[in-house]
């Protein structure tokens, strides 16, 4: 067998043990197959945003709304506020 041939077959078969090791894994070592389920309350006091929650169709983990695209909710959500804040004439007479 040639080299090449040598080193093809050896890929080959690292290859193999490696897509073994994946199927055979945990979700925490391999990745989850997130699927969406609901949704979490991001904090608003009018109810109008929330963030996706996720859970492994494999494993059953959830992600309670722990994931990127809540993070991007909640940043968004909180500048929306900040600016809507913004906006409230602060009362001399109140003290903070």
């Amino acid at each position: 067998m040639s080299t090449v041939l040598a080193r093809l077959a050896a890929a080959e078969a690292e290859l193999a043990a490696a897509k073994r090791a994946v199927a055979e894994a945990h979700c925490s070592e391999a990745g989850h197959d997130w699927q969406h389920i609901g949704g979490r309350n991001c904090g608003c006091t009018d109810g109008g945003c929330s963030f996706p929650v996720m859970q492994c169709s494999k494993c059953g983990d959830c992600d309670y709304g722990d994931n990127a695209e809540g993070r991007e909710t909640a940043s968004r959500c909180a500048a929306r506020r900040n600016e809507e804040y913004s906006k409230v004439p602060l009362d001399p007479d109140i003290p903070f």
